[in-house]
């Protein structure tokens, strides 16, 4: 099955995503940068169905252990190391193959609407995923300067 990918990730000015586990900016909270990003992974667009979020074992391991699984969202864990799913996720894949494969399983096939990859750097690498330069019409919040850009492929 042929299925839209859909990639969502907090940049710093220098092109950054993460600095020793966490975001660039920790330990500031953005808010309105948090509620954004909920709505985009939480919200499917078919009605009964669900999204994907697609990550890393360092961005599952990144995520507190209290908010994981990120609610309202399937989870699926890529990593060459894990043996099992680790504690929360839904599913685990060795690699980023495997996942599109278990997106079209008949287990997952009707339940997914949206996948979202949600990092981190490596899982980027091997989607081929690449963010154009940081925009202009920045935002502000406790100091840290952001912006929210949407970017499609033509290539579909």
């Amino acid at each position: 099955m042929s299925r839209i990918l859909n990639s969502i990730v907090a940049v710093c000015p220098d092109m950054g995503i993460g600095k020793n586990g966490n975001l660039p900016w920790h330990p500031i909270r953005l808010s309105n940068e948090f509620k954004h990003f909920q709505k985009m992974t939480m919200t499917p667009l078919v009605e009964g169905k669900k999204n994907v979020v697609l990550m890393g074992r360092k961005t599952w391991f990144s995520i507190p252990a209290a908010n994981r699984p990120l609610k309202n969202r399937i989870n699926i864990v890529l990593s060459r190391e894990l043996n099992t799913a680790p504690e929360g996720a839904h599913y685990l894949a060795s690699d980023f193959s495997s996942a599109l494969h278990l997106l079209d399983s008949s287990e997952l096939e009707k339940q997914v609407d949206q996948v979202w990859i949600i990092g981190g750097s490596a899982v980027y690498k091997v989607g081929k995923i690449i963010f154009p330069g940081v925009p202009t019409g920045v935002q502000e919040e406790n100091g840290v300067q952001y912006v929210f850009e949407v970017y499609e492929s033509t290539d579909h």
